[in-house]
């Protein structure tokens, strides 16, 4: 039985605090299934989400959004936290409003959510945000599912607004002081944002050799001087390409990848014939240029020093790309002195 009163004819309802168990959320969502009174489809993987946060300490029970329960004890609003508390198995506290009429739900939920990069201006991030925010999203899936998850399927992995905030005060704090780095790749390469500041935090961190960074990233950025059997120049010609992938989810990800071997091969001093990343690779770890000229040194060192005559053969009829910074452009650091910081 649905309840037809109009929400101009039922008092206001009162609005309490109220301490929710696992079983009291079970008992709500079996009074929402039984009684259709929201027929608004549960997200599992939202609701998991939610969980997620309130295991690791990310979900505030001040958080005022009300949960809102109908004359049949059915939840008009508020049904992913109760799932989020059935999975975590942990009671919360929330802001409970009962006898709501089934006709105010038409205006529920009609806020724009906020996005990630508005949940870190409230940590105190002032500039960059929807970049950072993109940034630490990609660092995690780097850190955590270059082994396990191919990386055309890292757009299925989301995370909260809280996980964001958290990932970026404990686990990439400085992140935002290479933003000019990025800035750079994104004139000189035309890389995605993401790609250009994940990659620039990465080879910083692994590489170990402040000073072997600081030219692998001036090269790629500029062009300038470049042999071309250099994987920088290779790497530019590819980015220029007119058929190169430059929008969806995967394209952060695979820029990263071409990126990140082009480094490994370059610090190794070998050469790459034609820069490719295919979808069945998995996304390969940043080397230190020990590490790269320990794995990779033989294939440098088999190497005739000339480029391959198929590279020649390409390279006949491209030209290489000049220095496209402007002046200004021209003076932004890239330099390895946030690495030694």
């Amino acid at each position: 039985m649905m309840d037809d009163r109009t929400a101009d004819e039922a008092p206001l309802p009162v609005v309490k605090r109220e301490e929710i168990t696992p079983a009291i959320a079970a008992r709500i969502l079996d009074a929402t299934r039984m009684h259709g009174c929201n027929p608004r489809k549960l997200d599992p993987a939202h609701a998991s989400r939610l969980a997620r946060d309130m295991s690791s300490g990310g979900w505030n029970d001040h958080n005022p959004d009300v949960l809102s329960l109908c004359s049949h004890g059915a939840a008009l609003q508020g049904q992913h936290r109760l799932e989020a508390l059935i999975i975590s198995q942990i009671t919360r506290n929330f802001l409970i409003a009962r006898d709501v009429p089934h006709a105010t739900a038409t205006t529920m939920d009609c806020g724009k959510a906020r996005s990630a990069a508005t949940a870190l201006s409230l940590a105190g991030v002032q500039t960059g945000r929807k970049d950072i925010a993109s940034s630490v999203r990609l660092l995690q899936l780097y850190d955590t599912e270059r082994t396990k998850t191919p990386w055309p399927m890292w757009r299925s992995v989301t995370y909260t607004n809280a996980e964001i905030v958290r990932l970026f005060t404990s686990a990439y704090p400085d992140l935002a002081q290479y933003q000019p780095q990025m800035s750079a790749l994104k004139s000189g390469l035309h890389s995605a944002p993401a790609a250009s500041l994940t990659c620039s935090y990465l080879i910083h961190r692994n590489s170990q050799d402040p000073a072997m960074t600081a030219d692998f990233l001036q090269g790629l950025v500029s062009g300038a001087h470049l042999d071309e059997s250099d994987p920088r120049w290779v790497l530019r010609r590819w980015f220029v390409k007119p058929n190169r992938p430059r929008r969806g989810s995967s394209v952060s990800p695979l820029q990263l990848g071409m990126i990140i071997k082009c480094w490994n091969l370059w610090a190794a001093g070998a050469t790459w014939e034609v820069a490719y990343f295919r979808p069945n690779e998995r996304m390969p770890d940043v080397l230190s240029v020990r590490e790269a000229r320990n794995t990779l040194g033989p294939l440098a060192a088999s190497s005739s020093g000339k480029p391959p005559r198929r590279l020649q053969r390409a390279a006949a009829n491209l030209v290489p790309l000049p220095d496209q910074r402007t002046p200004a452009q021209a003076r932004l650091p890239l330099t390895a002195d946030l690495a030694t910081a």
